[in-house]
């Protein structure tokens, strides 16, 4: 599946097809036009956009992309572990992560002090 999305201020648009040559033929159709470009994708939508209103164009292949969001989301991860680490071997974070140290008096069995 592929998605182009056309920016054309102040919203930028999706339109989803189902094979990289559909994408590829309505991406070329508008790649140098003028005047008024249609966008009709896979699913039903169709767009008519103003070719000197559009601001930018980006054509996404998902299966790519889903591979991209897995990457990100695993090097954040490893970032994450990596933090702790460190965190843990830092003697000052360390110890903020005991909290303070509590000074209290040591309560008798039913949790009122000797009198």
């Amino acid at each position: 599946m592929h998605i182009i999305t056309i920016a054309c201020a102040p919203v930028a648009l999706q339109f989803v097809f189902k094979t990289k040559e559909s994408a590829d033929a309505a991406w070329n159709a508008y790649a140098n036009a003028a005047g008024e470009v249609t966008v009709t994708d896979d699913f039903g939508q169709i767009g008519i956009f103003k070719a000197e209103q559009i601001a930018c164009r980006v054509i996404e292949d998902c299966d790519l992309s889903k591979r991209a969001h897995i990457e990100r989301s695993l090097h954040q991860q490893r970032t994450q572990t990596e933090y702790q680490k460190a965190a843990e071997a830092d003697p000052i974070i360390r110890a903020a992560m005991r909290g303070p140290a509590v000074l209290s008096p040591v309560p008798a069995m039913n949790g009122r002090f000797n009198s």
